[in-house]
């Protein structure tokens, strides 16, 4: 198995190792993916884990856009991730959140990038994609299932319905 410390770490060659093979994924076309989750059983989000404590193994930041709170510590210690290496920002508006979001994507020094947003359109998450790729950088959005099944709600309301 190769080293994770190499010079030039990358976000497939870091999943390919994680799980012990020397091979590229065959797929790589989606670096952004949502996550709906229960807040009542946190489960999923535990799902996640493994990943972005492989993630963490770069010399890239991790990034975490959060419309509530700041970033526990605390929390992130205990989930074996590296605080020395994670941003939390509170993040206003889904817009901003979006934009964020986007930029760090691009930019290349985020090995990932975890946002909670409501259900977005495929034309933004293909625009997120294409930053993701940019940049390198695997990004997760996380959906609360209250949140989504709220945006999904005022969506039909409004005509406006987006699946993924």
């Amino acid at each position: 198995m190769h080293s994770i410390q190499q010079t030039h770490h990358n976000a497939s060659y870091t999943l390919t190792n994680a799980i012990g093979s020397t091979q590229k994924p065959a797929c790589t076309s989606s670096q952004v993916s949502e996550i709906i989750y229960d807040p009542q059983n946190p489960f999923t989000l535990h799902l996640l884990l493994p990943f972005l404590q492989q993630l963490g193994h770069q010399p890239r930041w991790q990034l975490w856009l959060s419309p509530e709170r700041r970033l526990n510590r605390y929390w992130i210690n205990s989930l074996g991730l590296p605080e020395n290496k994670t941003i939390g920002l509170n993040s206003v508006s889904t817009e901003s959140t979006v934009e964020m979001m986007g930029k760090a994507l691009r930019s290349g020094n985020f090995s990932s990038v975890i946002a909670w947003l409501p259900a977005i359109s495929p034309e933004i998450k293909e625009k997120l994609n294409q930053a993701a790729k940019e940049g390198d950088c695997y990004g997760f959005i996380l959906q609360s299932l209250p949140m989504l099944q709220s945006s999904l709600m005022h969506n039909e309301m409004f005509g406006k319905s987006h699946w993924h």
